[in-house]
């Protein structure tokens, strides 16, 4: 999905809501749908990209959700996006095979459907398995018993995602210690391991330890912290690594991007890096140097255009004189004409 854009024009220093929708549209709409509608409010209305992964992470819920309050809101006619069958498309055949599949970009798992389960079939599938314990783990973590809805998510993650009782157990883990206690949030966790086929403990850190190093610093400097990279954004982070940039380089292209631009713009970033790596940068001195030669052929390009135009003024200033032709005869009798009054 490329871009979300509502269908009404917003103040960019404060997040207005019009009151038609108060009364016409909320009240109708369910309350997650009218807080990710609220929260595109405030995104859109500071020019920031919206993207689905980044409203999932933000708002602790899956791509599912989002998708099915963008598609309400669209329906409405208060929302437009992208192709959402590009981003994630629903099978033809869900009614046959039990549920709808979210389809993935080229290479990437494409993720199962969440259907819900009746108390009676969880308890059922839980019991005398290793997931029984994990749960029992996760309760104790958050301090308090899981709800059927989110018993019905670690049933997901553990059956329809495939995670290993060790694997859900190092995610609940994983997202204990970030300070994120929600089912939701590990639930959407669960699935981004999944596209990225991470499918061990192994695997699993691998991944985090390569977020400590290269991801959180370019979240960092861009000023995120209330969410995970999407995907794109992850893309870019992983793709500048390949260039052979230190982190101490990637930061510096990030924070020229906000100078800029005033906002997160991974493409603006790629476009310095990717200069960068065309005149050959390894270091920041190199960069100084770069700055240098720039500020150089700045001062000398005007000085160069000024002289060049005072020298064609100068050649031509006397053809440029434009001549007058006078007709003395008539000049004359005017005269005579004036002295005779």
């Amino acid at each position: 999905m490329d871009k979300i854009t509502l269908n009404n024009a917003m103040h960019n220093t404060a997040t207005i809501l019009p009151n038609e929708f108060i009364d016409k549209y909320m009240l109708k709409a369910d309350g997650e749908y009218v807080k990710i509608y609220l929260l595109i409010l405030r995104l859109t209305s500071s020019n920031v990209p919206v993207h689905i992964d980044q409203l999932a992470d933000t708002l602790e819920l899956t791509r599912k959700d989002i998708l099915r309050a963008l598609n309400y809101w669209k329906k409405v006619g208060l929302l437009s996006y992208g192709d959402a069958e590009a981003d994630a498309a629903v099978s033809t055949g869900a009614g046959e095979q039990g549920g709808a599949t979210m389809m993935a970009g080229e290479g990437i798992p494409a993720v199962p459907e969440k259907n819900s389960r009746s108390i009676k079939d969880m308890e059922k599938a839980i019991s005398g398995t290793d997931l029984e314990q994990t749960i029992y783990m996760a309760e104790t973590y958050l301090g308090r018993p899981l709800s059927s809805s989110e018993l019905n998510s670690f049933c997901y993650i553990s059956d329809s995602l495939g995670f290993s009782s060790e694997l859900l157990e190092y995610l609940i883990e994983y997202c204990i210690t970030r300070g994120k206690k929600s089912v939701r949030y590990m639930e959407t966790v669960a699935i981004s391991w999944f596209q990225q086929k991470i499918d061990t403990v192994k695997k699993a850190r691998a991944e985090s330890s390569q977020y400590t190093q290269n991801v959180f610093p370019v979240m960092k400097a861009f000023g995120i912290a209330s969410r995970n990279p999407g995907p794109a954004e992850l893309d870019y982070i992983r793709k500048w690594n390949t260039l052979g940039f230190d982190t101490d380089i990637i930061i510096e292209a990030c924070n020229r991007t906000l100078l800029a631009t005033h906002q997160a713009s991974f493409p603006y970033a790629n476009r310095i890096l990717a200069d960068w790596k065309k005149n050959g940068v390894r270091n920041l001195s190199d960069i100084r140097s770069l700055d240098q030669q720039f500020h150089s052929s700045a001062q000398t390009e005007p000085e160069k255009q000024t002289r060049q135009t005072t020298g064609r003024n100068t050649a031509n200033s006397f053809h440029n004189f434009q001549q007058r032709d006078y007709d003395y005869d008539a000049l004359e009798s005017r005269l005579l004409e004036k002295n005779r009054r």
